[in-house]
């Protein structure tokens, strides 16, 4: 199984890990593993290392959220808030298909 490699400032979901089902921006790829950064505990100076096989990608960019390409001094702020709504908005869903 071919597994596509996402781009730098692709939005993604954990979904093996500690981290499950927590939001990451991608800032990098190396080979099978993808580096991503949540804005509050991992920020771009200090990104995760991701199996490519433990995240989801979703259709959806940085530059959905609010956060300019090239990666910029307000990254991690504008990354952490813009992810904050997307998990707001996504449990919204759930709650209101229950």
């Amino acid at each position: 199984m071919k597994l596509k490699t996402p781009f730098r400032g692709e939005i993604v979901r954990s979904v093996q890990g500690r981290d499950r089902d927590k939001f990451y921006v991608v800032v990098g790829t190396d080979g099978g593993y993808v580096s991503v950064a949540d804005g509050a505990k991992r920020t771009l100076a200090n990104p995760k290392r991701k199996n490519l096989r433990h995240v989801r990608l979703y259709n959806l960019s940085a530059a959905d959220i609010g956060v300019k390409m090239p990666f910029d001094g307000s990254f991690d702020a504008s990354v952490a808030y813009g992810l904050k709504q997307i998990e707001n908005k996504l449990i919204n869903q759930v709650q209101s298909e229950e």
